[in-house]
C-alpha cells in the first residue's frame, strides 16, 4: 500500500464536500496516485513516510559521503567492514575520515506528510474529479469546458495538460522545496 500524502477527510474539506464509503475508497486510490506521481515523477525521491536504509558510499576528496534521501533525520551508524567509524553530520551529508566505503545507517524522511504536499496531492486528485465523475478518464485531451444541457465538452491544447500532471513551473517549486539533487562524490 501506497502512503498518501493526503486522506480522504484532507480533499473533502478542501472541496467542501462529503464523500461517501464507496467514493471514498476511490479517493484513497487517487491520493495514492497522486502521492505516487509527486513522490517518484516530481521529487524523485521518498520523503514520507519516515523510513530507514543503509547506504555504501565513496568519501569524496573531503571526506563528505552525501545520502540518497532527503531530509536526513538521523545517522545510526557509520561503519567501515563492520567496524564503527567517527564521523559528523552536516546538512545530510556524512563526513568520515576515510578513504574507502563506507556502509551508512540512516534515517530520512518526515514523519507526518508535509503540509505542502498534502495541498498538492489533493490539487491533483480535485482536477482529475471532473472528467472521472463524467466518465471521460484520467486523460481526456485538453478538456477546457463542459456543458451540462445538451451535454458538450470542448478541449484544448491536445491533452498537454490533463489527468494528474503539474506545470512546469510547479514541478521545480516542489522541487526545490522538497528534492535534493543528490550525487554521491566519489562513487565508484
Amino acid at each position: 500500500m501506497v502512503d498518501a500524502f493526503a486522506t480522504a477527510d484532507d480533499l473533502a474539506a478542501r472541496l467542501n464536500r462529503t464523500f461517501t464509503a464507496e467514493e471514498e475508497a476511490w479517493i484513497i486510490t487517487l491520493l495514492e496516485d497522486a502521492s505516487t506521481y509527486l513522490r517518484e515523477d516530481v521529487i524523485g525521491q521518498q520523503v514520507f513516510p519516515q523510513s530507514s536504509a543503509t547506504f555504501s558510499g565513496w568519501p569524496d576528496g573531503t571526506g563528505a559521503v552525501v545520502l540518497p534521501q532527503q531530509p536526513v533525520i538521523s545517522v545510526d551508524a557509520v561503519e567501515f567492514e563492520g567496524d564503527p567509524v567517527e564521523y559528523t553530520l552536516r546538512d545530510g551529508v556524512v563526513y568520515v575520515d576515510e578513504c574507502e566505503p563506507v556502509d551508512i545507517t540512516f534515517t530520512y524522511g518526515y514523519a507526518v506528510a508535509p503540509e505542502g504536499l498534502k495541498r498538492w496531492a489533493c490539487v491533483l486528485v480535485s482536477q482529475a474529479l471532473v472528467p472521472l465523475e463524467l466518465n471521460l478518464g484520467l486523460t481526456v485531451g485538453g478538456l477546457s469546458s463542459v456543458a451540462i444541457d445538451d451535454f458538450k465538452a470542448a478541449f484544448a491544447d491536445g491533452g498537454e495538460g490533463t489527468g494528474m500532471s503539474l506545470s512546469d513551473r510547479n514541478i521545480a517549486l516542489i522541487r526545490r522545496q522538497y528534492s535534493t539533487d543528490v550525487h554521491v562524490g566519489g562513487s565508484r
